[in-house]
Parts: structure tokens; C-alpha cells; sequence
């Protein structure tokens, strides 16, 4: 019997079921596992508890190759430690990946590859916890700089000491940077190095800065940002060269400017109305999705760049499983309840 016959008997649905598994067959599988080998070309193999490479081969186990270390005596695949390690059906979670690039809700990705909501949920943020290794990279000269604060937020919480708000608008915090706030610092350079980070609850100051982009600046950059008294004394301290801004004022001698800063605070913002409000203690990963996006929007093959993160980082579940050092901080915060 002819193709043209057989799918002339299917569904719309079928068809559309169809497609969706060819696709994945020929696309998905191959580019992970080409990605995958190619990682390994390039930089050798190491063991993901001890960072060893005196590693030797240890057979076979569900069609993926097994190693064991000699220094620690444990054994892995190539994908222990990643986000798809431990994933009972890896298909759909390769169907879904390619969902989260396309910004398919949970709900509607769940019900389109019929697993529980709950499964999304989690497959969503171990994607976004291997994302933290391409947010906060080295700069490369010019950095602008800005902070921006965020109401704290407590979706999804089942143990609060307050009633929950029937709507945003019943919130009312106090005005200007307060205790009811996290401060997010936002950086990126001239070649769209993009960092967004939590510091702190609070008003920034230079131990928070030095924490967040201490580690990826340094005197070779020249600093640019708004007349914030902590990033003026953290960059004095760190011997930057540092131009300031007054609010009115966005351009100094048509090199030195925000203007690239100012636009990405208002593309998250943007971008973050379509989840109706993102819990604080989910934070991080959703920024690590935005600068994920920000730094692939002009890329002809994002997919492959997500998977490429996704096998390339094995420290995903570690950082999946630990919680945000401010995430505790606002928990063991006592700020005021309006």
C-alpha cells in the first residue's frame, strides 16, 4: 500500500501525532547525540563527582555507555549529573525542550504530550538550572550596568503567615527600594554578553556587586551606569574606569552610554507579563531563560544551542536540587506584610 493512501486514512490529529515523532526521530535524537559527541571531541571526558580524568570504560546500560573513575570508584554515563539524566521518558522531554523555545505554556505542553503537570513543571526547571552556566561569562570591554527591583513574591507557597492576595492590586509596598523588594543586577558589553542576577533583598551594595560580577569584570572593561552610590563605590574599589549617568541623561560622548542596559530592563519586563507574576524563590531560572533567549535571538538553530547547554552542563541537578542562598534570606527575612 502506497504512503499517499495511508495517510489519506489518518486524522488531523494523527498526522499532527505523526509529524511531531518523525521529527523527532531525525532531528531531536540526532542533534543531542551529535552535540554530545562533539562536546567530547572537544574537551576530554572527566568524571562528574571528582573531576577526574583517569576514567576507563564499564560496559553498556539501557543503550548508553558507562565509565568508571579510578580516583573516586563510581560510576556514570555521558549524561550523569545533566538535566536529562534520570528522565523515565526521554522522548517527550526532547519534544518538550523543543516546546520551551517555541514558549509553550505548561499546561497546554502537558496536555499536548499527555503527562502530568507536575512533570513539566520539573523538567521546565531543570532546563533552566543548566542555563546558569551561560549567565555571568566574561565581558569584553565596554559593560553597562543597572539594578532594578522586584516585589517579593510568594506564588505557589503553601506556608505563609499572611492571607494570600486575591489580586496583584491588593499588594501595596512601600515606594522606593525597600525590605519588600530583591534587587536584580543587570550587566552586558558591547558584544551582548547579557548577566541578570539576583544580589540581594534590599538596596545593592559593593559585597553584593562584588558577588555578582566581580568574578567577570575587571580593570581591562570600562563600566558605564546611573548615579547609584553602591556601584560608584564598588567600582572606586575596584579600580574601574566608571561613567556616570543622571536619570535625564543616557548618551556622553556617543561612545559611552545605557542605552543597550535600558532596553533589556524593558524587554524582561515584557517578557515576564506573559507568566503572570514569577515566584521569588524561581527567580534565578527565569532569568537564566531570558538571557538564554536575549543571547540566541538572532541564532538560526536555538534548539541545538539549548541542547548543547543542556549536555554540556553536569553540574544541572546539583544546582536543580540547591536552593538560591536569597531565596533562604527572604524566608528568614522578617519584611513588613501590606
Amino acid at each position: 500500500m502506497k504512503i499517499e493512501t495511508l495517510l489519506s486514512r489518518l486524522s488531523y490529529q494523527e498526522k499532527e501525532d505523526l509529524y511531531q515523532r518523525l521529527e523527532l526521530d531525525l532531528n531531536s535524537a540526532e542533534n543531542l547525540s551529535l552535540v554530545k559527541t562533539e562536546l567530547n571531541q572537544d574537551n576530554p571526558m572527566q568524571c562528574p563527582h571528582c573531576k577526574s580524568q583517569d576514567i576507563y570504560g564499564h560496559g553498556t546500560y539501557k543503550g548508553r555507555k558507562r565509565y568508571m573513575c579510578v580516583s573516586c570508584s563510581k560510576t556514570f554515563n555521558d549524561l550523569t549529573g545533566t538535566a536529562i539524566s534520570c528522565i523515565k521518558k526521554p522522548d517527550l522531554f526532547h519534544q518538550y525542550t523543543k516546546m520551551m523555545v517555541e514558549n509553550i505554556s505548561i499546561r497546554k505542553a502537558a496536555k499536548k504530550l499527555d503527562v502530568n503537570v507536575k512533570t513539566i513543571f520539573d523538567w521546565r526547571h531543570k532546563i533552566l538550572a543548566a542555563l546558569e552556566k551561560i549567565n555571568g561569562q566574561q565581558f569584553d570591554g565596554i559593560v553597562e550596568c543597572d539594578d532594578k527591583q522586584l516585589d517579593i513574591s510568594e506564588k505557589g507557597e503553601n506556608d505563609m503567615k499572611r492571607k494570600s492576595y486575591k489580586r496583584p492590586s491588593d499588594r501595596t509596598t512601600k515606594r522606593g527600594v525597600s525590605n519588600d523588594k530583591v534587587s536584580i543586577v543587570v550587566a552586558t558589553d558591547r558584544k551582548g554578553n547579557l548577566t541578570m542576577k539576583i544580589a540581594k533583598v534590599g538596596r545593592i551594595e559593593a559585597k553584593s556587586l562584588e558577588a555578582t560580577l566581580g568574578s567577570i569584570i575587571s580593570t581591562d572593561n570600562v563600566l558605564c551606569s546611573d548615579e547609584n552610590p553602591s556601584i560608584i563605590s564598588w567600582a572606586r574599589g575596584k579600580g574601574l574606569e566608571h561613567h556616570t549617568f543622571k536619570a535625564s541623561q543616557h548618551i556622553k560622548d556617543k561612545c559611552y552610554h545605557v542605552q543597550h542596559v535600558n532596553s533589556i530592563d524593558n524587554r524582561y519586563e515584557r517578557w515576564v507579563k506573559k507568566f503572570y507574576g514569577v515566584a521569588t524563590k524561581y527567580l534565578g531560572h527565569y532569568l537564566n531563560w531570558f538571557v538564554f533567549l536575549d543571547k540566541t535571538k538572532k541564532s538560526k538553530q536555538q534548539l541545538n544551542d539549548l541542547f548543547r547547554v543542556l549536555a554540556d552542563n553536569m553540574e544541572t541537578i546539583k544546582m536543580y536540587r540547591t536552593q538560591d542562598p536569597i531565596v533562604q534570606e527572604i524566608r528568614l527575612l522578617q519584611y513588613s506584610k501590606t
